[in-house]
């Protein structure tokens, strides 16, 4: 199964001292018959979110220091098994001091970028702020994107900045941008910021992009109820509105390094990150989806509109 957005590159650099647990971890969560590869973030919110949910000092924040340093813990404890298919993501730019810092990111193997978080930025404006769309600077930093075949994650954006990115991709079309929503569920099923709206769904799908609906209970539902057939509900809305499965892959964005330094946290999953893939595997079944839709779900739709695209460039 791939995963198409998962903060492992924040999860590595917060455990960085602790390389038997990592190794143990990757072990029980990254292999043939679980999570085979997808899109590994580095995780950046304002300086007062990173020091009081990650323990992060504000001066602790370099991207491009801080990827390098990932990458050198990465391959010094030779964490990620050679068979995993993954391309590394930075959510949320707020910290890039200059837009051709860029051109250093995709040497370190970035590939896939969410301009904005929650808040806005310098960029654009996030899910929790409507006032601001894309900016000068970021219409910018989108063609800078779409030029060195960066992939762009829609998730997080506000409804503005979302169209707005699409404007900008539609005049550089001939460069084939690569547009998707790596962590987001459906508006119609329920209605809050963070989740896409049918027309959004369509939009991302005519770039021939894909959604990663999330296996977040506050994603899907805010009840407490039983949210591996709330989560169905999404799959199947997507499903419904497209008329196929083509555009549909999974998302964990499992939190559980939270608990690193907040050991009260209380997991938000619907699944366990060691077995998700039987646990999806066997909710598709139950919900008679074909062996081929479900392959489709689980390893293709990323594989091949994603991850395909990206390496044609490599």
């Amino acid at each position: 199964m791939f995963d198409l957005h998962y903060d492992l590159l924040t999860h590595i650099l917060i455990r960085k001292n602790d390389k038997r647990g990592l190794k143990e971890y990757f072990y029980n969560v990254y292999n043939s018959n679980n999570i085979t590869g997808g899109i590994f973030n580095l995780f950046y919110m304002t300086p007062e979110e990173m020091k009081n949910e990650l323990n992060i000092n504000f001066e602790d924040i370099n991207i491009i220091k801080n990827l390098k340093d990932v990458n050198k813990i990465i391959k010094k404890n030779s964490l990620i098994p050679n068979n995993i298919q993954y391309i590394y993501g930075i959510e949320g730019l707020d910290y890039l001091e200059n837009i051709n810092d860029i051109d250093i990111l995709y040497e370190l193997g970035v590939r896939s970028v969410n301009i904005v978080w929650n808040n806005k930025n310098k960029f654009a404006g996030g899910a929790k702020s409507n006032e601001q769309g894309l900016t000068k600077l970021g219409e910018e930093l989108v063609e800078k994107l779409i030029k060195t075949n960066i992939a762009i994650d829609l998730s997080h954006a506000n409804e503005k900045s979302f169209y707005d990115i699409l404007e900008v991709c539609k005049k550089y079309e001939q460069y084939s941008p690569i547009i998707f929503a790596s962590h987001s569920n459906c508006k119609s099923i329920y209605n809050i910021s963070r989740n896409l709206t049918d027309n959004q769904i369509k939009e991302i799908v005519k770039l021939n992009g894909v959604i990663g609906l999330v296996q977040v209970k506050k994603l899907c539902f805010n009840t407490d109820t039983d949210y591996s057939k709330i989560y169905m509900k999404h799959i199947n809305h997507i499903k419904e509105i497209t008329g196929n499965v083509n555009n549909i892959a999974i998302a964990t964005d499992d939190m559980e390094y939270y608990k690193i330094n907040c050991p009260t946290y209380k997991s938000s999953n619907i699944f366990n990150q060691k077995e998700i893939k039987n646990k999806i595997k066997e909710l598709l079944i139950e919900n008679n989806y074909t062996n081929l839709e479900i392959n489709k779900i689980l390893n293709f739709n990323f594989k091949n509109n994603i991850l395909q695209r990206i390496k044609k460039h490599y």
